[in-house]
């Protein structure tokens, strides 16, 4: 708040010096105003004012057609009507109907709504009473004249364009109805849902039965000989339980019978079941040479005979197992004929399920179009009559409440003219200033040169006081106190800089253009460095209006020029001043360019001989002399000028300083 409060002021002084400036415009504009205004006033003539009143019904509806527009848009879109130009060349043209010996006069309308109410006040304004009154009346009869006009009109188009349409519609409900009777002729429809129907079902059993062979298919790939019996045996006790209740499982055998195979293989189960028999023998004959070696040795004639037994079995168990896989194997190939089989069986059935997909919704697309051109002709029928009723029955709802009452005499009041004239006059000579200062973007205030240039801090103040253009030069106890102090902070703010490393010791003072007081700050900033003790060097860098020489009463034959020509050594060119420790290098004089690739050994030399060496530069936009020697200079210091330094102008020279990657240390505000 406080620094809004500040913006505020500065923006109110900066006005108010623009106003101080300038204030010969608002009194210029206030004087022509109140002359014309007088002027005005002194040859108006009277005028005559007609009035009527017009009233808002309800809205007004009818089957199929509604109006029901916001009151606003409503309105707003009849006063437009009412005072258009068609409507006011048929009033005209009806009044000097009526009275052709009338001559016409201008005549302005006026209408409003009168506050929360359904009135509408409209006024007429003319000069010759009876004319004013005839037209305000002949307005709102062509007004009405013309909403019926209109409205006929629209219902005429309505109804020709509703009535083209019908055509189209029953055009094309007649060739949807021959398209169906078509279809209907070359396909059942009855016939075509039920065997859609069937045809689906169909499609879904097989599907369920390839998937059965499918994961039959898969397990005797998997699983092994003994796998797929015991799989085999299993399934079929599970059968023959659900068919007989398991009434048949005392039936059968120890160690899983023979009799519980699937009895619908039976034609693949020869092997398999002599195979399991071989089995089951084998694993009785082992049981029972187990049984003989718990009471006889190993050698015992009936234990050999069992072993041969047993070995002749084994051979006999292996036989029948390679026949088993051949017989499995034929089950496999089986099962991939049938798979086969059944892929056909489906690919068949889906193309007959698809194609009376696609005719089934074909009829239902013929059907469902009929069905809505039937719907959208009903529609355009009730339509049709109600643009009927519309086109016969009033719908306005503004009417004529009040005729045009007779016209009455008004004259505009002397002292409101002169007022009017007066407050126009200052308020476009106050619209001019401000534009003026708008247009101005010099700085007036530190608040505006902080924000025009953020990245920069502010390192000297320097006061309006003693700042002319011909400044003298400042003496220790110099009785301009603010600005001697100004310059000592000045001196402070170069002497203690946040830098990293070795303090800088040679500074250039640059500005944007001339007469910002660049050079005062400059002979001013190296004599207060002189007065504390530093040896200082000035150097007049301005090669082309440089005038330090003068200001210190030195002669200028030889200088900076000369050195940089390598006419001269520096050392000779070096003038020593009327203040301690403070010594100028003036300008000097050659008639060629100087050769600035010299700057660079001379910088080298007197760095090594003074403590701080100060550089008064040319203008940056009006010389680039010293854009040249900026680069090799430890700090610039960037003069503004209040009151006369162009911001944008200063901006650009600052992108001119930043483009050669030149070391801006900061501002000196001047004439603050």
């Amino acid at each position: 708040m406080a620094d809004l409060w500040a913006k505020v002021r500065v923006m109110g002084r900066r006005y108010l010096v623009t106003f101080r400036r300038y204030w010969w415009i608002p009194v210029l504009t206030l004087s022509l105003g109140f002359i014309i205004s007088l002027w005005k006033a002194a040859h108006s003539s009277p005028s005559y004012i007609s009035s009527a009143q017009m009233v808002i019904t309800g809205q007004f509806q009818i089957e199929g057609a509604v109006r029901s527009e916001e009151t606003a848009d409503y309105l707003g879109t009849q006063f437009a009507l009412m005072q258009s130009d068609q409507v006011a060349q048929r009033a005209r043209k009806k009044v000097l109907t009526v009275h052709p010996d009338w001559m016409p006069v201008p005549v302005s309308l006026g209408i409003s709504k009168q506050g929360a109410t359904s009135f509408i006040l409209i006024q007429a304004t003319g000069a010759e009473p009876l004319y004013t009154q005839a037209y305000l009346d002949a307005v709102m009869q062509e007004y009405m004249a013309l909403k019926k006009e209109m409205r006929v009109e629209k219902s005429d188009n309505m109804t020709s364009a509703i009535r083209n349409q019908l055509i189209l519609l029953e055009k094309e409900t007649d060739a949807d109805q021959q398209e169906l009777l078509r279809f209907q002729k070359e396909n059942n429809v009855g016939f075509l849902k039920g065997q859609g129907n069937s045809a689906g079902t169909f499609v879904a059993e097989k599907e369920v039965e390839l998937a059965n062979l499918k994961a039959r298919l898969n397990l005797l790939d998997t699983l092994n000989l003994d796998q797929n019996i015991d799989r085999d045996q299993l399934t079929a006790m599970e059968n023959g339980s659900a068919k007989n209740g398991g009434a048949s499982s005392g039936s059968q055998s120890p160690g899983g019978s023979i009799s519980t195979l699937d009895p619908t293989l039976a034609n693949s189960y020869g092997p398999i079941t002599e195979y399991l028999k071989a089995k089951q023998d084998l694993t009785l004959l082992k049981i029972k040479k187990e049984e003989q070696l718990r009471v006889k040795r190993a050698s015992n004639p009936d234990i050999i005979n069992l072993d041969d037994q047993i070995e002749k079995q084994v051979n006999l168990m292996e036989a029948y197992r390679a026949q088993s896989v051949d017989v499995l194997k034929s089950r496999r190939d089986s099962i991939l004929v049938q798979i086969k089989s059944l892929q056909a069986v489906i690919r068949e059935w889906e193309i007959k399920a698809m194609d009376q997909s696609q005719k089934l919704a074909e009829y239902d697309r013929i059907q469902s179009k009929l069905d809505r051109n039937h719907t959208q002709y009903n529609q355009l029928i009730a339509t049709i009559q109600s643009v009927g009723v519309f086109k016969n029955v009033e719908q306005d709802r503004l009417s004529v409440l009040e005729n045009a009452s007779p016209a009455f005499e008004t004259k505009a009041s002397f002292s409101k003219i002169i007022l009017g004239g007066v407050f126009s006059g200052l308020l476009a000579g106050l619209s001019i200033v401000f534009g003026i200062d708008r247009l101005d973007d010099r700085l007036s205030s530190l608040i505006e040169c902080k924000g025009s240039f953020k990245e920069l801090p502010i390192l000297g103040q320097i006061p309006g006081d003693g700042m002319a253009d011909e400044m003298t030069l400042l003496i220790p106890y110099d009785p301009r106190t603010a600005l001697w102090e100004a310059f000592r902070a000045l001196r402070s703010s170069i002497l203690f800089l946040p830098v990293d490393g070795i303090a800088p010791k040679t500074f250039m003072i640059m500005s944007a253009s001339a007469g910002e007081g660049k050079t005062a700050v400059s002979y001013n900033l190296a004599a207060t460095l002189a007065y504390s003790g530093a040896k200082t060097l000035l150097v007049d860098c301005n090669l082309a209006k440089g005038r330090l020489n003068e200001i210190f009463g030195i002669s200028a034959e030889d200088g900076f020029l000369n050195v940089l020509q390598q006419q001269i050594l520096w050392q000779n060119a070096v003038k020593k001043t009327s203040i301690n420790n403070l010594s100028l290098l003036p300008r000097g004089n050659a008639n060629s360019y100087p050769a600035e690739h010299f700057f660079g050994n001379f910088l080298k030399e007197v760095y090594e001989e003074y403590d701080y060496i100060i550089f008064d530069s040319a203008p940056i936009l009006e010389n680039v002399e010293a854009l040249s020697f900026a680069p090799l200079i430890d700090g610039i210091l960037f003069v503004v000028r209040f009151g006369q330094t162009s911001t944008g102008q200063a901006r650009r020279a600052l992108d001119f300083l930043n483009a050669r990657q030149v070391n801006v240390l900061g501002l000196v505000c001047n004439h603050v």
